[in-house]
């Protein structure tokens, strides 16, 4: 393959016309459907880099489509942040490192799912109380009850549940989002506590919903662009029921695995990308020694935080590498915690806590799992994963057991044993998911999944669905369109 400076000017022409149409929610959800065989297909090569769920549903539709593809995966694993983890943990529990749940609404998943044959369980969540701790207060939340709030909300705020109040200053805007009507553009220059105090929310009001959802996304919402929260609570607004795989998540990436077979070639973490106008190289470095593979095509299946240390020849468009370089992802670290059974259940507890102390949201792990144990979680983003990124495995375990047993005093009893995942520090990661300050949407987000001549792009970060297997696999389907579309 010839080496050349740059690309032909109507490659970058053409990149530039459909950068000036973007919007800010951009790419748009792609309608589900099949990939059929294709003669043109006959011949082409398709390098794809990263076997996560992207990159292996974008290998298994072109695949099927008649390309030659050939995966490269740094990891020695299938799956990327689909990650189950099986130890340290007793009679076959288990906890989820990355993604979990699969929203009745997630249809791309839903494909997936039922392609490969795998069981769902539905999540049924006990009617019992939960808990929400904020400044100091410990207050239990039953069903459909006002509690007596211990904090200083409005006369009228206090009339209402914490659901009241989201559906107060929050839903009606997400029902402009999902009919249309509201064009996210005008609430990226601001935050999303300054949403809510543009609502007319007191600062009582501000703390109590900035917990759970707000608390995940980024550095939480004094941070987060209020376009970025609106977007992911609308589209979680539109769910009914989640549901669980059946063994695992990795069941899903597994499968993808086993279909794709000796496609995918692990330990191979590529290192650079150069192309021109008759194709396109990897550079993949594997034990110490370079090992370089052509194609017609490339996917990359990457998040950006590892993007930025490929090198790309010739560079991208300037807006795409503003993009590449700017693009920030959500710390997050995840403490399990197994216990000798679900305390919380019988003392009528659902296992659920919102919090403003650093183990952040609490939830029960051990659902749709077998036997009597149980696994409560320490769910952690921004700056409180990256105080827990800094200790090893004990201390998490350890600090996490002192700070969740405000929450559930009688945890210390039962306590057996620990594990922990954070993102910041999986050197094939660097971060969870995607997310946005104020005003970045708007600069960055149309840029994300827009094609650089032979070069596509797919994970959750090109997808209309960020942080979600669905986002994913969407992703992932619309690269290999655009492969399949490409002059």
């Amino acid at each position: 393959m010839k080496q050349t400076t740059s690309l032909k000017r109507r490659q970058f022409l053409k990149q530039s016309a459909a950068v000036s149409t973007a919007l800010v929610l951009s790419p748009g959800k792609l309608v589900l459907g099949a990939i059929e065989p294709t003669s043109s297909a006959a011949g082409k090569k398709v390098i794809i880099v990263g076997a996560g769920l992207a990159g292996m549903s974008a290998g298994r539709e072109l695949t099927n489509a008649g390309y030659d593809v050939t995966i490269l995966e740094a990891r020695a694993r299938p799956g990327g942040r689909v990650f189950t983890i099986r130890e340290p943990f007793a009679d076959g529990l288990y906890a989820e490192g990355g993604a979990m749940q699969v929203p009745d609404n997630h249809d791309w998943t839903m494909k997936y799912v039922k392609l490969f044959d795998l069981t769902l369980d539905q999540i049924q969540p006990p009617n019992l109380k939960s808990i929400v701790q904020i400044g100091g207060q410990r207050i239990e939340m039953a069903s459909g009850k006002v509690p007596d709030w211990p904090i200083a909300l409005s006369p009228e705020e206090r009339k209402l549940t914490q659901r009241g109040l989201w559906e107060r200053y929050v839903v009606p805007t997400l029902k402009k989002v999902q009919e249309g009507k509201d064009h996210l553009r005008r609430y990226d220059p601001f935050t999303f506590s300054e949403f809510l105090r543009q609502r007319g929310a007191s600062p009582a009001a501000v703390a109590l919903l900035k917990l759970a959802l707000p608390s995940g996304l980024g550095d939480g919402a004094d941070a987060v662009s209020a376009a970025n929260l609106l977007r992911e609570a609308a589209h979680r607004e539109e769910r009914k029921h989640s549901s669980t795989i059946r063994g695992g998540t990795d069941q899903l990436a597994k499968a993808f695995a086993a279909h794709l077979k000796d496609r995918i070639r692990y330990g191979m973490p590529v290192v650079a990308l150069e192309q021109n106008d008759s194709g396109v190289k990897a550079i993949c470095s594997e034990a110490g020694q370079q090992q370089t593979f052509v194609a017609d095509h490339l996917i990359c299946a990457v998040p950006f935080s590892l993007l930025r240390r490929i090198r790309v020849s010739p560079r991208f468009s300037p807006a795409k590498e503003r993009a590449v370089q700017q693009l920030q992802y959500t710390s997050v670290g995840r403490v399990y915690l197994q216990t000798k059974k679900k305390f919380w259940l019988e003392e009528g507890y659902s296992g659920s806590a919102a919090t403003d102390l650093p183990v952040m949201s609490v939830y029960e792990r051990s659902i749709n799992q077998p036997g009597p144990r149980g696994m409560l979680e320490s769910y952690r983003a921004g700056p409180d994963a990256r105080r827990l990124t800094a200790m090893d495995n004990d201390r998490r375990v350890a600090a996490t057991l002192a700070g969740m047993k405000t929450v559930f005093p009688s945890l210390p009893e039962y306590f057996e044993g620990g594990g922990s995942k954070t993102w910041d520090d999986d050197e094939w990661n660097r971060g969870a998911y995607a997310w946005f300050k104020p005003g970045e949407m708007t600069l960055l987000d149309p840029h994300i999944a827009t094609v650089e001549g032979r070069i596509h792009f797919a994970g959750e970060h090109a997808s209309s669905t960020p942080g979600w297997m669905q986002g994913a696999l969407e992703s992932g389907n619309r690269a290999a369109r655009e492969i399949m579309e490409a002059k």
